[in-house]
């Protein structure tokens, strides 16, 4: 997946059970060019279904932070498309 650039890293697969995968990834892509840290550096990508994040970071304290924000990201945005989707939303009658 990448070279290990720092003192810790973290790979993580995150299976994104809707069709939202692609979007997520668009939205995400801008956020890794203008990280608020120069102690932590990351990518990601769509494999199979699931994103694949690798954060490589200076300290634990920035890698804790970056896997915080990432994955408050995707899950927020998962929720957004999912609220604006209606074939999302099961009928109750």
């Amino acid at each position: 997946m990448g070279r290990v650039l720092a003192g810790h890293s973290s790979n993580l697969r995150i299976t994104v059970e809707t069709p939202y995968g692609e979007i997520i990834l668009k939205a995400i892509e801008p956020e890794l060019s203008s990280l608020p840290s120069r102690r932590i550096r990351a990518s990601i990508q769509l494999k199979n279904g699931a994103l694949d994040l690798v954060l490589d970071a200076d300290d634990l304290v920035a890698l804790r932070a970056g896997l915080n924000t990432f994955l408050r990201w995707i899950i927020a945005l998962d929720k957004c498309l999912r609220l604006l989707d209606p074939s999302m939303h099961e009928e109750t009658t």
